[in-house]
């Protein structure tokens, strides 16, 4: 199925190759958004081109008008760019000579006349069977099969964007998962999935558990502790503390009865573990990936990958704990708080000014996976940003998708009332529009959710 792709995307390949003017690569910050960025960069560098890059959190109107008054004649932009094709069609293709080149996955607006690849093209789903770094993948392998390196960014930008289900890649993701295996850059095997696999002790693995929660160990260092301690498990060797990867596998399986045996779902924890060569699990590189864009620090995330700056990761990970924690915190300590928590047939999270807006969007998943509001079909989180606005993040079940709901049709039809933007997936959308619309934005979803 990739060589469909593999087909549509020549014609960038080709533009890239015989362009020699300068190009100006524009991705977006999360972990996807960076692994394409990544990817980009590598073509882009291989050939010897000559380009300046940007990571953007989101690509409003504004964004799209000021890149047409830059001065690079060819914008690159991955991740980031199907779900605005009409500003780009109508400010850069009409209104300059500037040529344009979209490596997306997003739900593309328009085909508009520029070189766009994305899989719903092709009759794929862009938020299930392939990411943008897969798409923007598969464009490197088209300039050159010895870009096959490349390929495990592809899968560390689909980990970011929760392609993988069951813990396995499936489609298109599943095929470049076998060019990874191909060539030795990636192990598969079966095992506990936690996070911090490699890098974490032990407890502190268990303790940021969140999908799903263990009640008394998720959150609680010193119940994780006590917990290990029941199954017989050492959690120290030589002095220091044991991680997730030093276990035998008797020892895997001790902590696995111990769950079983105290009531909690031990399997949604036994997944297929990819371990990449640098020693770190996917799953745990990914989220570190996707931490340098929340922190303000996407650039580092590009740096992580190309270098293989494994202590730069780790200063990014424990950085990253700090934020999320303080703002799991605020949750908590506002559960019983109306004005902060609270149900309208759909899940509410009032981060206020409290929670920043790069972290709305991760607690927002982690209340939706352990399981914080119950059975509601949708959990919104809104947070205060930059010049009076709101950014809102939505997260659906997996349930209510399958019985239609599609989260990102239903935010841009939202944002084009209230005077915002926003769209998605079906299953995870956001928004950004201006405070004094926070209530009526919440209660049209709500409303649209129901129906």
């Amino acid at each position: 199925m990739v060589e469909d792709i593999l087909n549509e995307a020549k014609p960038a390949a080709e533009k890239l190759e015989n362009f020699e003017g300068k190009i100006r690569l524009i991705g977006q910050y999360d972990a996807d958004g960076i692994c394409s960025t990544a990817i980009a960069h590598e073509i882009l560098e291989r050939l010897g081109k000559e380009f300046e890059y940007e990571i953007l959190k989101q690509l409003y109107e504004e964004d799209v008008r000021r890149l047409a008054e830059e001065e690079e004649e060819l914008l690159l932009f991955v991740d980031i760019g199907s779900g605005q094709s009409k500003h780009i069609q109508k400010l850069i293709i009409e209104e300059t000579d500037k040529e344009v080149i979209v490596s997306d996955h997003h739900e593309p607006q328009i085909e508009g006349d520029f070189i766009h690849l994305n899989p719903h093209f092709l009759g794929h789903d862009g938020g299930e069977a392939i990411s943008a770094a897969g798409m923007t993948y598969l464009l490197a392998e088209a300039v050159s099969e010895e870009n096959y390196d490349l390929v495990t960014y592809a899968l560390i930008g689909a980990t970011g964007d929760v392609q993988k289900q069951e813990g396995e890649f499936l489609g298109l993701n599943k095929e470049l998962l076998e060019r990874a295996e191909e060539h030795g850059l990636i192990d598969k095997r079966q095992g506990l999935d936690l996070y911090g696999k490699s890098t974490k002790p032990l407890h502190k693995a268990l303790m940021y558990t969140s999908d799903p929660y263990l009640e008394g160990i998720s959150n609680n260092e010193s119940g994780s502790i006590q917990f290990l301690k029941s199954t017989g498990v050492d959690i120290r060797e030589n002095g220091s503390f044991k991680t997730l990867s030093d276990l035998t596998e008797e020892e895997e399986k001790k902590i696995i009865h111990g769950l079983i045996t105290q009531g909690f779902d031990a399997g949604k924890l036994v997944n297929p573990v990819y371990m990449l060569d640098n020693g770190h699990g996917i799953d745990e590189y990914s989220t570190i990936i996707n931490a340098c864009g929340r922190l303000g620090e996407p650039k580092t995330g590009v740096k992580i990958l190309l270098e293989n700056d494994l202590k730069a990761a780790k200063k990014i990970s424990r950085k990253y704990g700090r934020k999320i924690s303080s703002a799991l915190r605020y949750v908590e300590d506002n559960k019983d708080n109306t004005d902060v928590i609270y149900e309208d047939g759909i899940g509410v999270i009032d981060g206020k000014d409290k929670i920043e807006d790069d972290f709305i969007g991760t607690v927002t998943t982690i209340s939706m996976s352990n399981g914080f509001f119950g059975d509601v079909p949708v959990i919104v989180g809104v947070a205060e940003t930059e010049k009076d606005k709101i950014k809102a993040s939505c997260r659906a079940t997996k349930t209510a998708v399958d019985e239609g709901l599609n989260l990102g049709e239903i935010i841009e039809s939202i944002c084009e009332e209230i005077d915002g933007e926003g769209g998605g997936h079906n299953v995870a959308a956001g928004a950004k529009f201006p405070q004094t619309n926070k209530e009526e934005f919440i209660e049209q979803l709500s409303s649209e959710v129901a129906r």
